[in-house]
């Protein structure tokens, strides 16, 4: 067998120059290999590096064009079987050879972490190798991951044997466990990693007695962690907990823990205990009513939507019961990484903070108002997850569909497979997409309906099927989104009506005065113009209607002068205060301002926030003329019926299902910004509160 680098990519590059008759550009091999400009450079040093040792003819760059085989070159290579590589750098990382200038910072420090724990005893030299840099650099880098230990809390400290990571064995599981699938991408990148032969058929089993099939992710983390953790008990290393509580789910995986551990002669209680709790911190794509914290945890989930809908005020009935259910299977996972103290690593946070801003902020004031149940905290991270459920359920209220359907095949039951499921009926509103499925769940489905396969998984799985099959990214670039577009308008559905009529236009414009040569070259040129045009419009023009929302700022420096209601509870007099300028300006009408009370008197104080803010709000039907906000502090706190106290009324009339979320989004920012909320409160005049509500408005 013939071993052209020690890099998984290298074979991968030979692959793809083989199969092109023409040169490829350094732009074409960085999108077809999703490396960077540097890393393709370095690669094609090594490959030619390897050709050169065996004889063979080497990678040539055609100036202009690009980089290319000859046939010479090629024919040698068909002649050599080629097979990949394994290699056991998962448990025995010294055997690792990756460039340091290939790394991110946080990159380096994590490899750097994840070395330390699994292969103790590294000495300089070894690093030396493995990032194929100078002594000095490597001390630089070491340096560096002080810092960065801080947060674990680990220290390197150096020893006869070679430096060291210090810590207590369950807080370097921990980390490794919430950086592990960060890890298995990075090393996925250059290498074929291996497994214990033996952990499938015990996968299989574990899923047989839980009655529930794990997630292609989570089933791809275990194969490998679980590799991991089998060196780790060859090693001798163990966890001790303090006191020994099994839960009746833990129980019930219990025997199964103790066959894997027995594999290694291993008979310890703390570990038997370790491994029933990361077996049920994995995600799963159902879970069985059995499950001893199914009933408790839907009713968490049913809460959880009653809190979102009724903060938001938008419609999430269509399928609520499916989003319930939904909710539930995550949940299960989540409680047991929040009651483990495992922190989930979420790579979508930023893109959904920034780009469904209203919806993160929105499921995070749900969230923060019941997390107490859990005597947890939910971090971004994971209330970022619950958004896309949220979001999948508001985007699919569509009007009519279109009734072909889109399979979309993730890796992934939640996470990244909702988010995609997002954007994706974000975009496509009329579209009728299908999904998350697994891989395994799209080859059994019925495809009379189908007509396009949308996956982030290898294309290699779906070469029996009939359909179209696109592959997408969980984040789409520019590019995937402009080839989508394409994809979807030579399918005919039906993506932008507007723009196939500028198109048409266009073409009967043209055909007037010139003869069309290539009338699919000049549609395809047309709709790829309109749609780059249509999209740098729509990111440009992208304003937020927080700050005309709110038509009034009020400070109420004593009693509020509320005839009608003086036999009234003080918090309703407060209420139809707050109210009384949108009412008077013809916003709203008394009805409006009626069933917000009766509202509050029938179910409590659910409209409270927190915090000494209450969101007072209805349904458009009940009264409201024109989308409107008006804030009100009080001077004075104001007791509502449980006993609570408020000091700020903001009145809320959205007149449709979206106008009001900007607003709602940036007021929930504000509020779970301490300082934001010490300053309002301290807030003394009418002029004080003006000055600080339109220029905390400004802000966005």
């Amino acid at each position: 067998m013939l071993s052209f680098c020690s890099f998984k990519n290298g074979d991968k590059l030979l692959t793809l120059l083989q199969q092109n008759n023409h040169a490829m550009s350094i732009e074409g091999l960085q999108e077809a290999m999703q490396l960077s400009r540097r890393s393709i450079l370095y690669l094609i040093k090594k490959v030619n590096r390897a050709l050169s040792e065996q004889g063979l003819p080497i990678i040539h760059n055609k100036k202009g064009q690009g980089y290319y085989l000859e046939e010479q070159g090629k024919h040698a290579l068909r002649s050599y079987e080629q097979e990949p590589i394994v290699y056991n750098v998962l448990t025995r990382p010294r055997k690792m050879r990756i460039p340091l200038k290939d790394l991110h910072l946080e990159d380096r420090n994590r490899l750097l972490d994840y070395m330390l724990i699994t292969e103790p005893g590294i000495s300089l030299q070894d690093f030396i190798d493995i990032f194929q840099v100078a002594r000095n650099t490597v001390l630089q880098e070491i340096r560096h991951l002080e810092s960065y230990n801080q947060k674990a809390p680990f220290q390197v400290r150096v020893t006869p044997r070679g430096r060291i990571i210090e810590g207590s064995e369950l807080a370097k599981r921990r980390w490794v466990i919430e950086n592990f699938a960060a890890i298995l991408r990075l090393l996925e990148r250059y290498y074929t990693l291996s497994y214990s032969p033996d952990i499938p058929a015990l996968l299989q089993s574990y899923e047989d007695l839980v009655g529930s099939r794990l997630t292609d992710d989570a089933h791809h983390f275990m194969m490998y962690f679980l590799t991991w953790y089998d060196q780790r008990l060859i090693n001798g290393d163990r966890v001790s907990f303090a006191q020994i509580e099994w839960s009746e789910e833990e129980i019930r995986i219990r025997d199964w823990a103790k066959e894997f551990l027995a594999r290694h002669n291993v008979s310890d209680r703390s570990e038997c205990l370790y491994l029933c709790r990361i077996m049920r911190q994995q995600a799963v794509i159902s879970v069985s009513q059995k499950d001893a914290l199914y009933g408790s945890l839907h009713i968490f989930a049913e809460h959880l939507a009653n809190r979102f809908a009724s903060l938001s005020g938008l419609d999430i009935t269509q399928d609520r019961k499916g989003l319930v259910d939904r909710l539930t299977v995550h949940l299960i996972s989540a409680y047991h990484r929040l009651q483990n103290g495992i922190r989930y690593q979420n790579p979508m946070l930023s893109k959904i903070k920034q780009d469904y801003q209203s919806l993160f902020y929105l499921t995070k004031a749900a969230v923060k108002s019941q997390e107490y149940l859990w005597h947890a905290d939910f971090s971004d991270d994971e209330i970022a997850l619950i958004a896309t459920y949220f979001g999948g359920a508001v985007v699919s209220q569509a009007e009519a569909k279109e009734q072909r359907q889109i399979l979309v095949v993730c890796s992934s039951g939640i996470g990244t497979s909702q988010f995609l499921l997002l954007q994706l009926r974000n975009h496509y509103p009329q579209v009728h997409f299908t999904g998350p499925l697994s891989t395994a769940e799209c080859l059994q489905f019925p495809l009379d309906d189908v007509s396009l396969v949308i996956t982030t998984t290898s294309r290699q799985y779906f070469q029996d099927i009939t359909c179209p099959v696109l592959s997408i990214s969980p984040l789409p670039t520019a590019q995937e989104w402009e080839e989508l577009h394409n994809r979807l308008i030579e399918l005919n559905f039906p993506v932008d009506t507007e723009l196939r009529e500028n198109v048409r236009e266009i073409i009967d414009i043209i055909s007037d005065y010139a003869k069309i040569e290539d009338m699919n070259g000049l549609l395809k040129g047309l709709n790829d113009y309109f749609y780059r045009k249509s999209h740098r419009m729509k990111v440009s023009s992208k304003q937020s209607q927080s700050t005309s929302l709110l038509k009034y700022v009020n400070y109420c420096s004593g009693e509020f002068p509320t005839p009608s209601l003086k036999t009234k509870p003080a918090w309703q007099e407060a209420i139809q205060y707050a109210c009384e300028p949108l009412l008077h300006s013809h916003f709203i009408v008394q009805s409006y301002i009626d069933r917000i009370i009766a509202l509050l008197s029938r179910y409590g104080d659910y409209m409270v926030l927190g915090k000494g803010v209450l969101l007072a709000h209805a349904k458009t039907k009940d009264g409201v003329l024109a989308s409107s906000a008006a804030l009100t502090l009080f001077q004075n706190p104001i007791t509502m019926q449980s006993g609570k106290e408020i000091r700020c009324i903001i009145c809320l009339a959205p007149q449709n299902q979206h106008d009001h979320l900007d607003f709602l989004a940036l007021l929930l920012q504000k509020l779970n910004d301490a300082e934001w909320c010490k300053t309002l409160f301290t807030r003394s005049s009418q002029n004080e509160l003006e000055s600080f509500i339109w220029q905390s408005m400004d802000d966005i």
